[in-house]
């Protein structure tokens, strides 16, 4: 299959630019918190002389202007890809995702190559020679150094390494002075010192060559380039280092032998300005750009309102509620209301418990190759896959265990399992079921994971002839059960009955995991039930751990005209509890409905990395025409969010990694835009797979 047009998506570990000066300040102050807590780091800048040569790309539109590109074009009929070219010839600004030229800066600009496309005239890919040159005078000096930072894309598929070399005739012949390994570099940011100082007393030519011979390869972004010159074996001029030393809201707390420091004992939801110096033997530096954060509880949830617009009979709307684990031990959480507890004591129009072994009104769909079986965590849990028991202390469920079965491309599990049949009548029906699906690797897609795989929940209301998907975002952590609900009504109110399905598949004969359900009921709720909450109970992992977030999805179906009421969700966990309002019939999402927000804001998205969605909050101060749009690294809009007319409010979307022609993206770094009339901002997300 020919390879399509690749999103530039990488994680970047950014280290400072470079002053000559004696006393180097640290940069780039971070902070992650905790309960109490917030962890800082930093990096620590150097200098091995005078700058000479200085260039971070500040600017994305004169990115590619600032220094002299020469690609090689009598290897291919029709050349594309090298230096500030995109793979199918295009010519790209810059890269992007770096950390700013200035400690505190905004911009985040790159140098970028790129592998080729095909060549037209004889439709393969093209291979590619291409150089960014700049110069330097090291007449003077007797020492020199090349400094840079790199990153690359895709680099398992580079056909040969990159260079940086040196010439001092003009560029009639280089030197290599540094080889660029694409697989050692990988995805990750590599910060390089390269001494020159046997060129020195000469004007140089220097030049990042990427060099790919096949065409099919890698993205190489380089930034920070600076050229020293110096006094031989002088090296590193920053002074005698001491220690770092660490200041809160102004004020010395500690102090820091290597660049982590973590500042304890604080107070939950108060925000904790920092700053860091280096201490050396000759005095203290400046301190870093100010970076403030605050630390949280364990357990955290976001919104603490919910607004619904006001419903007309048959509507349904959905919102996003986030549970957040900020703790160091696994979180079991449960959410209860009346109308909740009401859908739970429904009539059941479809049951199976599968406690006497069977597959109750389930039916293994003939001729997929696999089917669910009944059986308990005994019996069925394998070498990587381990089935805990149902949260209910239940014993058998139904199953499929891909682990067990192993990788087969030729036989992939696909097996679904069908309802009965199911009456719809004159109230909403409801769908309710215990899961445990741990998908640690992601869902399937043009850049699956190695043991991905996917479940989803069908309804079909032609007796199977046909099936609409309802969800296949679902992922219970690994590894603890969860329990679902969905409300069928907005599918099922034209139809006399219906069923459901559930499908598993593990990408095409991936090793996968597998999964498992239990008590599954469709029921059917009273005239009046228009709430569901999914999942309504599971656990929220430690932080920084596998979901410790989780996106709980809140429906509200209007059972009449101009529905509007109000209802509290009770959020339990521990000796954690947590009441949020939800209201139908409102229009601001905040602690008080009635009051419009004073500023505009892009809040950052949750959660962050993300898989399969994230969900992003903006506030509107006024009356606006609002964009919110998706970015890849380098500047190219890949998804639309919002492109309207809103009134002043707070708004939660939310976007699951589509592009909009509705086609999977890559995981890595990507950014988000807000722009109105009177406000511009942007934010950076991740999406992992």
């Amino acid at each position: 299959m020919m390879k399509m047009l690749k999103k530039l998506t990488f994680f970047i570990v950014i280290l400072p630019s470079l002053h000559s000066q004696e006393l180097c300040p640290p940069a780039y102050l971070e902070t992650e918190f905790f309960d109490q807590k917030v962890d800082l780091y930093w990096t620590q800048t150097s200098s091995y002389g005078d700058v000479i040569f200085d260039e971070c790309f500040s600017s994305c539109s004169t990115a590619s202007d600032q220094m002299t590109i020469i690609s090689d074009t009598t290897l291919c009929g029709e050349c594309s890809g090298g230096w500030f070219r995109y793979s199918d010839g295009t010519d790209a600004d810059c890269g992007s995702g770096m950390y700013p030229c200035d400690d505190g800066g905004e911009d985040d600009y790159s140098a970028y190559a790129s592998y080729s496309g095909t060549d037209s005239t004889t439709g393969l890919y093209a291979p590619v020679d291409s150089r960014m040159i700049g110069t330097a005078d090291l007449t003077e000096y007797t020492a020199g150094y090349i400094e840079f930072i790199e990153a690359y894309n895709y680099a398992a598929d580079a056909s040969h390494n990159n260079y940086l070399e040196v010439s001092i005739d003009g560029g009639e012949t280089w030197d290599s002075v540094y080889v660029s390994i694409p697989d050692s570099v990988g995805d990750y940011f590599w910060f390089n010192t390269v001494d020159i100082s046997e060129y020195a007393g000469n004007e140089i030519m220097f030049a990042f060559r990427y060099y790919c011979t096949l065409g099919y390869g890698e993205a190489w972004f380089v930034d920070e380039i600076k050229v020293y010159g110096g006094d031989a074996g002088a090296g590193n001029v920053c002074g005698e280092f001491l220690h770092y030393n660490v200041y809160m809201d102004g004020v010395m707390i500690g102090t820091a032998d290597s660049e982590y420091f973590s500042a304890e004992g604080l107070e939950n939801d108060v925000e904790y300005c920092f700053e860091v110096t280096t201490a050396y033997g000759e005095g203290e530096s400046e301190p870093t750009a100010e970076a403030c954060d605050a630390p949280m509880g364990p357990f955290q949830v976001n919104p603490n309102a919910m607004d619904f617009n006001l419903l007309a009979d048959g509507d349904y709307q959905e919102l996003i509620m986030n549970i957040e684990n900020f703790d160091t031990l696994d979180a079991d959480f449960a959410i209860s209301s009346i109308e909740l507890s009401n859908i739970d004591a429904a009539q059941n129009l479809v049951l199976s418990e599968f406690e006497d072994g069977t597959l109750g009104d389930f039916t293994n769909v003939p001729d997929l190759g696999e089917e669910w079986t009944v059986g308990d965590s005994a019996e069925n849990s394998s070498t990587y896959l381990p089935f805990p028991s149902p949260p209910d202390g239940s014993q058998n469920f139904a199953l499929y265990n891909d682990d067990a079965a192993g990788d087969d491309p030729f036989n992939p599990a696909t097996p679904m399992l069908v309802s009965n049949p199911a009456f719809s009548g004159t109230a909403p029906s409801f769908l309710v079921f215990d899961l445990y699906f741990p998908n640690p690797a992601g869902p399937c897609g043009p850049e699956q994971a190695s043991y991905a795989d996917d479940f989803k929940v069908k309804i079909s209301i032609d007796d199977g002839e046909s099936w609409i998907l309802i969800d296949s975002t679902m992922a219970t952590g690994v590894w603890y059960w969860a329990s679902y609900m969905y409300n069928l009504e907005p599918y099922v109110s034209e139809v006399s009955s219906f069923r459901v399905g559930f499908e598993y598949t593990d990408c095409g004969g991936e090793w996968g995991y597998g999964v498992a359900i239990d008590n599954m009921a469709i029921k059917m709720g009273d005239s009046f039930t228009w709430l569901t909450v999914s999942p309504y109970r599971g656990n929220v992992s430690a932080f920084d751990g596998y979901n410790d977030s989780i996106a709980v999805k809140v429906g509200a179906y209007g059972v009449y005209d101009e529905f509007s009421i109000e209802d509290e969700l009770i959020i339990e966990s521990g000796e954690n509890i947590v009441s949020i309002q939800v209201n139908v019939g409102a229009t601001v999402v905040g602690n008080d409905p009635a009051i419009t927000p004073k500023e505009f804001a892009l809040h950052q998205n949750y959660p962050n990395p993300f898989n399969p969605e994230t969900h992003i909050q903006f506030d509107l101060a006024e009356n606006s025409n609002v964009s919110v749009s998706i970015f890849n690294l380098v500047g190219q809009k890949v998804a639309t969010l919002v492109n309207d007319k809103m009134d002043a409010g707070v708004y939660h979307i939310k976007w699951n990694g589509v592009d909009d022609l509705g086609q999977p993206l890559p995981s890595g770094m990507y950014f988000y835009e807000m722009r109105t009339q009177a406000y511009q901002a942007v934010k950076k997300l991740v999406l992992v797979k």
